[in-house]
């Protein structure tokens, strides 16, 4: 029996705002007679802000764009990281910027960014492998009403990373995910539901979320479908 796993970002409806970055000039003159040296003194202290300035502006150039300046609300955020991570040429610089896009757009209370935020931290893109930062993305994501954070903080919860493994925390996360529309949900309790995993056996009850899933568009629950379909067909005939 197979189990679905949310293994792609999730866009939002919104595109990514982007802003160049401008270099400031230095903004004093390097001679002046001593009858000016308040000028100079002056001077002086703008020459050091601009070469601070510069210097800022050489640092942001080595660590890319901030996100606070790529996007301003958090479905812009996350169509922007989504952008970054999903490109074909893909580099680590790119996965990394992905990853401060989604943080920042959780930040800013868009749940399918906290999604992808957990989906990065639970596959070391762009971050390190952290479970306990996934769990607590996923979290987000799912009070923050996104059914396949909810799905994929049950699998977390099955599976024992980040917390001990707790099938009834697990059984609650999908049947929660399902009842909001995840495909990958229901395929996920329906295989708790065949293998008694937690609770009672039931094919009947693991067909019936497998048909959902199939019907969501997930071909693991389609695959499951057959397969509990078969194994119920081959019981009848001994």
């Amino acid at each position: 029996m197979r189990q679905s796993t949310s293994n792609g970002t999730s866009t939002g409806s919104v595109g990514p705002d982007v802003h160049g970055w401008s270099t400031p000039e230095p903004a004093w003159k390097g001679v002046a007679s001593s009858s000016e040296r308040w000028t100079v003194m002056i001077g002086a202290g703008l020459g050091v802000l601009g070469c601070l300035a510069i210097g800022a502006a050489l640092v942001r150039s080595l660590l890319g764009p901030l996100p606070e300046a790529m996007c301003t609300d958090g479905a812009a955020c996350n169509a922007a990281g989504a952008n970054y991570a999903r490109a074909p040429d893909a580099k680590e610089d790119d996965l990394v910027l992905a990853a401060r896009l989604f943080q920042r757009g959780c930040d800013l209370g868009f749940a399918p960014a906290c999604n992808n935020l957990g989906l990065a931290h639970e596959s070391a893109s762009g971050v390190p492998l952290d479970y306990q930062r996934a769990m607590a993305a996923f979290e987000r994501a799912c009070s923050g009403g996104f059914a396949e954070g909810c799905s994929n903080l049950g699998t977390l919860h099955e599976h024992g990373l980040g917390v001990p493994a707790n099938l009834g925390d697990a059984q609650r996360a999908y049947n929660q995910a399902c009842r909001r529309g995840s495909a990958l949900g229901c395929s996920n309790l329906g295989v708790l539901y065949a293998e008694g995993k937690g609770l009672p056996a039931d094919d009947v009850m693991a067909a019936r979320l497998f048909a959902e899933a199939c019907k969501g568009g997930s071909d693991v629950g389609c695959d499951n479908l057959f397969e509990v379909e078969h194994q119920a067909s081959g019981r009848r005939f001994r």
